[in-house]
């Protein structure tokens, strides 16, 4: 006889996190909803991840881990992770990222009184590297009374953390889409696509805390080759294409180019698709001008940059507040 399904596939990603990879899978194993898997791919970890996976298998059968025969970087791991996921929903947990015992059970809850939506994910409060607080952010992603057009749309001209993927998704919505390729912010190309696809349904509660350090890809250590490398080993080196170093008006370019190919080739109806690409050309090019346009004010009143929330511990966001 097989073994049951569960309802709920966690599945996550490893390569060297050693560090806060057991705050991360207690995180999950304490979660309050019953009937979950965790899946998790390593990609041949030379530190002591391996180790900690075997050993979370060995004492809970929740628990299944792989070991990929070759580092498969960051976007080829994520794709066997869907693709060996056995539940009816999936939600990506980080390797350092914590959750609140009742953040799957919750989301769970807004897909089942949602049957329209595709997503559900909670609100999210940042932290630092030591599990301090740094403040709530709230993406304003919740796109439940919006048509495809209007959700796509939204997405362009919102998006900033890209949270929601870290919500609960329907498995078969999501293998619908490319997923991740090895390309700087192909995870707003994958959110773009399940907007297209139907409705993100916002959980109210502060359920998900999203570690910001040095070292992961928000991180200043983190440059444009090193990401690249991580997404695709040999990907920063050429040696799996030719390329030149990446600028950021050639990363803005092929992001550009890789959402409109995929929302343009897909299943859904050709209409509902030109329609859709035309609302994100139109959102994303007046969000790119308005881009522009700042930097030239900048440049022009020598105003500096203000660095991101996550490296003014102690301090909110100004136009970002938290809720009851």
């Amino acid at each position: 006889m097989s073994e049951p399904r569960p309802r709920v596939s966690i599945g996550m990603t490893t390569y060297n996190v050693e560090k806060y990879l057991p705050l991360a899978i207690e995180s999950m194993l304490a979660q309050d909803y019953p009937d979950f898997e965790i899946v998790v791919c390593d990609n041949l970890s030379t530190d002591g991840t391996w180790e900690i996976l075997e050993r979370y298998a060995a004492k809970d059968q929740r628990v299944r881990v792989y070991r990929n025969p070759e580092n498969l970087g960051e976007a080829g791991n994520f794709r066997r992770v869907v693709q060996l996921a056995r539940g009816e929903l999936f939600r990506l947990a980080a390797h350092d990222d914590l959750a609140a015992p009742t953040l799957i059970s919750r989301c769970v809850e807004a897909l089942d009184a949602h049957p329209e939506a595709i997503l559900a994910f909670p609100q999210t409060v940042l932290i630092d590297s030591d599990g301090n607080e740094i403040g709530p952010w709230d993406d304003a992603m919740d796109t439940s009374t919006l048509r495809s057009r209007g959700r796509v749309s939204w997405y362009a001209r919102k998006w900033n953390l890209c949270n929601e993927v870290f919500g609960v998704i329907r498995t078969d919505v999501l293998r619908k889409t490319r997923l991740l390729g090895p390309f700087l912010s192909s995870d707003v190309r994958m959110l773009h696509e399940l907007a297209l696809r139907g409705e993100f349904v916002q959980v109210p509660q502060r359920l998900f805390f999203r570690r910001m350090h040095a070292t992961n890809t928000f991180g200043a250590q983190r440059d444009t080759d090193e990401v690249l490398e991580w997404l695709e080993p040999g990907a920063a080196k050429g040696k799996t294409r030719k390329r030149k170093p990446a600028s950021d008006q050639s990363h803005h370019t092929r992001m550009t180019w890789e959402i409109t190919k995929a929302l343009m080739s897909n299943e859904l109806p050709v209409t509902e698709r030109a329609v859709a690409t035309g609302a994100f050309l139109t959102s994303w090019g007046t969000r790119r001008g308005r881009a522009k346009l700042g930097r030239i004010r900048r440049s022009i009143t020598r105003t500096p940059i203000a660095p991101p929330p996550w490296e003014q511990p102690q301090q909110q966001p100004t136009d970002q507040q938290p809720q009851d």
